[in-house]
């Protein structure tokens, strides 16, 4: 269905391995991530839980062949984090999401939006009708990014107990 590598411009986005998990928990360690994907009250992020998200985006690539991709800087091969696309519960049913989480300390620099585009991409090769994204609205780098990858606002919806802003891209009319 997909490759499991693509490049952009600056990017290496590949399918993620056994390897990737110390870059896996250090950045769901990063005290900005757990603001943004597991806000108070919810227990913080544990380390444990890097190796728990790897071992699930691994298994969705088995399964599927798509999934999240390990995003990777091509000058520095420096690992900059997780971003593509997967099945997920979107209120009371399963719809794919595009997701995006960037290392904070290389946030501003375009490459959430630059990988997330290559996401869409995919989409749209992948002939599907419709893909979303769910944001906290305290979220203002990600609700930057939708708006720079075209993607319109589709109401909230409730995930994880938290009120999300829904947001919906169909790369079939694009």
């Amino acid at each position: 269905m997909s490759d499991e590598a693509r490049t952009t411009e600056r990017l290496m986005l590949r399918r993620p391995g056994l390897g990737d998990a110390p870059a896996y928990r250090a950045l769901l360690m990063h005290p900005t991530i757990g603001e943004w994907l597991r806000p108070s009250p919810l227990a913080p992020f544990e380390p444990d839980d890097g190796d728990i998200w790897l071992e699930e985006d691994r298994r969705h690539w088995e399964r599927l062949d798509f999934g999240p991709w390990a995003a990777v800087e091509r000058e520095s091969g420096d690992y900059l984090g997780r971003v593509g696309l997967r099945w997920s519960e979107i209120g009371d049913r399963a719809a794919i999401e595009v997701l995006w989480t960037v290392d904070p300390r290389r946030h501003g620099q375009g490459f959430a939006a630059e990988a997330a585009t290559a996401a869409l991409d995919l989409a749209a090769e992948m002939e599907l009708d419709e893909v979303f994204a769910m944001i906290l609205p305290a979220n203002a780098a990600s609700l930057r990014v939708a708006g720079k990858i075209g993607m319109t606002r589709d109401g909230n919806v409730d995930h994880a107990g938290f009120d999300h802003l829904l947001f919906r891209f169909e790369p079939t009319t694009s």
